[in-house]
């Protein structure tokens, strides 16, 4: 009497890589600024794992908001980072270059 076959519902998509390195991208955003001398180098790997998570997700039309968060993060992260470098060794180079200056009198 009824010959249709049951429609079974899509199957869930799949966690693709690309939400990993979203995920890693974040990750590495919030460690780079919690540690600010390891943050440089984890900052930079944030910012490219974000940066190329991004363009894979908006490729396959994901959801792009982890991979710009730890865009973001890791921008924020070098910033403070290059900033404090400046405010804070910076001065300190130039005091032992006048100590050192003052002691050949």
């Amino acid at each position: 009497m009824y010959d249709q076959t049951p429609q079974y519902p899509p199957p869930p998509p799949q966690n693709s890589s690309e939400k990993g390195m979203a995920i890693a991208s974040l990750v590495c955003g919030i460690i780079s600024l919690v540690i600010p001398f390891v943050g440089i180098a984890v900052a930079i790997v944030g910012l490219i794992l974000g940066v190329v998570a991004q363009k894979k997700l908006s490729m396959n039309g994901q959801p792009t908001g982890m991979a710009v968060a730890g865009i973001v993060l890791s921008i924020i992260a070098l910033a403070i980072t290059v900033l404090c470098v400046f405010l804070c060794y910076i001065p300190l180079w130039f005091a032992s270059n006048e100590i050192i200056s003052w002691s050949n009198w």
